[in-house]
């Protein structure tokens, strides 16, 4: 039952003092998120479990927590911060779950010479799992996976979904309160690095905003030599990007941008990329590129909305614009049997290049992709069916695109992040 309006103002004000006592774990729990937390040392988890909890770490080499077992763990209605990675696992073989949990990366405060970074918020390798779910990360170099060992079996997997995200930021600290212009780790929202043969992945309804000046990631998704399975691609659907710059956001280099489906070029068929589906994604003025698939095969983009201005917020043009969408055999390795059957189809585009000249758009390019081919006697689309925005791109269609992009959210019933705010 709702209480009455002024039941609810008195509430609202006595909530702080009696969520101790008052009944619900929900209401508990949000009081305790709205609360400035209080944070306790690093945490090392030794045994299976559900752990909640405020931890921090001021030392970059230590994680604020660290899951040395490989029983299922959860972490969760946590908030976490450090100088260094927040959650770590390294070859214990994990099982991780982490749900509504704020991770906050500090500047790690030492000089560029001990190239020291923000924290990621997730870091594991040689693991069997891991659930990522309604999240907030704020400020820190994302998630990074390298080496599934898991059981497809044993519904053993990797879920992103429903996360929100502020400045995945990669740039080398030079001492407490500033950041390197010049130098950067290549970071990610999410990075696989030879998560290979992955059956039941799902990378879903996150939203991903970084600002110039206050970030900077290389590419916000990126696959590197990281694969699917025939019956099950790994889906990367309904994300909500925008924003991707060097630490100058004016800078005339840079090498990153919204997504690259397949990233790291190999002779060997068995570690290529493959089976990798992104469908439904919005992607919003990153510098240099939108969607990109540069190597692997049975890769798929569809479906997508690819936008951008050229032109930062405060109304500078992005020094490095390059294409909406492309399919490109960067690494030569269609001669080693290594990069087909990739397509990028159906997707909606404009992508403004504004210091060409003020009409000017380089909206895709597919040096390394057929309109169409046949597999298993089954005709297939490859690179066809995608439009150009017939309007100009301007920041106000950026904005509209956002809300855009929050109203499917709501209409699919969902709730980003902590949900405090929806």
């Amino acid at each position: 039952m709702t209480p009455a309006p002024r039941q609810a103002a008195l509430l609202a004000l006595l909530l702080p003092l009696l969520a101790v006592s008052l009944p619900g774990e929900a209401l508990a729990q949000g009081a305790a998120r709205a609360a400035t937390p209080q944070f306790s040392g690093p945490i090392v988890i030794q045994r299976g479990g559900t752990y909640r909890g405020n931890w921090q770490s001021l030392d970059p080499d230590k994680s604020a927590v660290l899951i040395k077992t490989s029983d299922p763990v959860i972490i969760e209605d946590s908030v976490i911060q450090g100088k260094g990675t927040l959650i770590k696992s390294v070859f214990q073989g994990a099982r991780v779950t982490i749900r509504r949990t704020k991770g906050i990366a500090l500047n790690p405060g030492r000089p560029l010479s001990e190239y020291r970074y923000p924290g990621r918020f997730l870091h594991l390798e040689e693991f069997k799992s891991a659930v990522v779910e309604n999240n907030e990360l704020v400020g820190t170099s994302g998630m990074y996976f390298r080496d599934y060992r898991g059981t497809a079996a044993r519904g053993e997997t990797i879920k992103i979904r429903r996360n929100r995200a502020r400045n995945i930021d990669g740039r080398y600290s030079t001492g407490p309160n500033t950041f390197s212009l010049d130098r950067a780790r290549l970071v990610q929202f999410v990075q696989f690095n030879g998560v290979q043969r992955l059956a039941g992945a799902e990378i879903a309804w996150n939203e991903v905003i970084n600002e110039p000046g206050k970030s900077r990631p290389e590419e916000v998704i990126s696959m590197f030599l990281s694969s699917g399975v025939p019956d099950s691609s790994i889906l990367i659907h309904n994300n909500y990007i925008q924003g991707a710059y060097p630490a100058r956001p004016t800078d005339g280099h840079y090498s990153g941008g919204g997504m690259n489906l397949a990233d790291g070029g190999t002779k060997n068929l068995r570690d290529a990329n493959a089976y990798i589906r992104a469908y439904r994604n919005v992607v919003i003025n990153t510098g240099n590129q939108g969607i990109a698939i540069s190597a692997g095969h049975d890769i798929q983009a569809y479906e997508n909305r690819i936008l951008s201005s050229g032109y930062l917020p405060d109304g500078r043009p992005i020094g490095t614009q390059g294409v909406g969408l492309y399919v490109w055999d960067l690494n030569g390795n269609r001669k080693h049997g290594t990069f087909y059957n990739n397509s990028a189809r159906d997707n909606l585009v404009r992508w403004e290049t504004p210091l060409r000249g003020r009409n000017s758009t380089n909206n895709w390019w597919f040096p390394d992709c057929p309109a169409s081919w046949t597999k298993n006697g089954v005709t297939v689309k490859g690179c066809t069916g995608n439009r150009a925005l017939p309007t100009r791109v301007t920041q106000s269609v950026e904005r509209q695109e956002y809300a855009n992009w929050l109203a499917r959210v709501k209409a699919a019933g969902l709730r980003l992040g902590l949900g405090l705010d929806q």
